[in-house]
């Protein structure tokens, strides 16, 4: 008998640790991913200094001492400016959280574009600039 309410206390003791965490109070953290050099691939979202990069092409060079460089052409998601860039193998970066949605262009004022999700029919305010 003393084994069983052993056994019963010890399966609801650990069955809390397996329980989902409450949400209330809580604020969502967005955890970015760091990847190496040679994980880059054309078309994957980086960020630097901030502020989101595509990655558009990349080449390899590799010496004959000493570790490869690899230059990296990258395109400002928010600015629309294109910039090269030589890194070291090895050097790490952050991936960029992008969200894509499908939405509809609904209108626009001075400063903002505002659109409409397709899905929630919610309205998302983009800055113009």
């Amino acid at each position: 008998m003393i084994m069983r309410s052993f056994l019963l206390a010890l399966l609801v003791g650990s069955a809390s640790a397996f329980a989902p965490l409450s949400s209330v109070g809580r604020t969502a953290t967005v955890r970015y991913v760091a990847i190496d050099t040679s994980e880059i691939k054309n078309g994957m979202t980086i960020e630097l200094d901030k502020e989101p990069y595509k990655v558009l092409n990349f080449s390899v060079m590799k010496q004959a001492r000493g570790a490869a460089k690899m230059t990296i052409r990258f395109k400002n998601l928010k600015r629309g400016k294109t910039i090269e860039k030589t890194y070291r193998a090895g050097e790490k970066f952050e991936t960029a959280m992008i969200e894509k949605k499908k939405s509809q262009y609904t209108y626009s004022d001075e400063n903002n574009l505002f659109f409409m999700d397709s899905e929630t029919f919610e309205e998302v305010i983009v800055d113009s600039k």
